[in-house]
């Protein structure tokens, strides 16, 4: 923070928020019965693993969450990776990525990976949508 002559304090600029188009959600369900310790390592493996891509700046920033109150249909927890859609679409097409999408899978039911998109191609999204209901004749 910067002084003013008067003694007050200027805040600085917040760090502007890396662009992202997109996301990756990657979904589990229940652990497998009796592949409990293999679910912790594997789920330690991909915190690291997507650490290692924001390090490297392959993704902008990943998240963890887990439903605090018990599963949501089949799903129990997920993984939200945001970056560029570019960049997570060759991330999906990554042999690495892929290995650890199977590891995860044996370890939990219902693994999937989600393409979601985000600001302006979110925006492209919906119009395209009317489009195709326009070009349809249900708009």
């Amino acid at each position: 923070m910067a002084d003013l002559p008067d003694g007050d304090e200027v805040p600085e600029p917040a760090p502007r928020p890396p662009r992202i188009d997109g996301a990756l959600m990657l979904s589990f369900g229940a652990v497998h019965p009796g592949r409990e310790a293999l679910a912790v390592e594997v789920f330690t493996e991909v915190s690291r693993y997507l650490g290692k891509l924001l390090g490297d700046d392959v993704i902008s920033s990943f998240e963890p969450y887990f439903f605090a109150d018990g599963q949501l249909a089949d799903v129990s927890g997920f993984f939200i990776v945001q970056g560029m859609r570019e960049r997570l679409d060759e991330l999906r097409r990554d042999e690495g990525f892929t290995r650890l999408v199977l590891r995860a899978g044996a370890a939990t039911q219902n693994m999937r990976v989600h393409t979601l998109v985000a600001g302006s191609e979110a925006g492209r999204l919906v119009n395209l949508f009317r489009e195709v209901r326009t070009e349809l004749g249900l708009i």
